[in-house]
């Protein structure tokens, strides 16, 4: 199972990244891992050998393999189906961010904005774009 480069979007507009005369490529994203899972068939034959955690670490910063026992501890105690994991971040920094979003009839849901979209998605708010609070981050 190999996750595929696909161009690399530059904004929330998406437009096309080119450097050197060249399109940038990224791997796909996140979720793209998920749906290679389920086209692999992955969770069917996991289920069916009795495993019942999986963990996925889609981040290059290694500090938070030190907390993973206690994630996955806290997961089954609390019978989640799903946890995420955050540490603060600097604004502008290349970092997603776990968000709630709110519409305009107060219906909302908690996702991941991926850091080049939340400037954009933030100018949009009474914080006008990816600033620090009060505590610098």
């Amino acid at each position: 199972m190999k996750q595929e480069l696909v161009p690399a979007l530059m904004d929330i507009d998406a437009k096309i990244a080119v450097k050197d005369g060249k399109v940038e490529k990224k791997p796909h994203g996140h979720g793209d891992v998920h749906a290679l899972l389920h086209q692999h068939g992955l969770p069917q034959k996991w289920t069916s050998e009795g495993r019942e955690w999986l963990l996925l670490f889609q981040d290059t910063n290694p500090l938070p393999f030190r907390s993973l026992c206690a994630i996955l501890g806290v997961s089954a105690a609390r019978s989640f189906v799903m946890n995420s994991v955050t540490v603060p971040r600097l604004p502008a920094e290349a970092v997603g961010g776990i968000c709630k979003l709110t519409d305009s009839k107060g219906e909302g849901m908690t996702i991941n904005v991926e850091y080049n979209q939340l400037d954009p998605l933030l100018k949009t708010t009474p914080a006008g774009g990816d600033v620090a609070d009060s505590t610098g981050f």
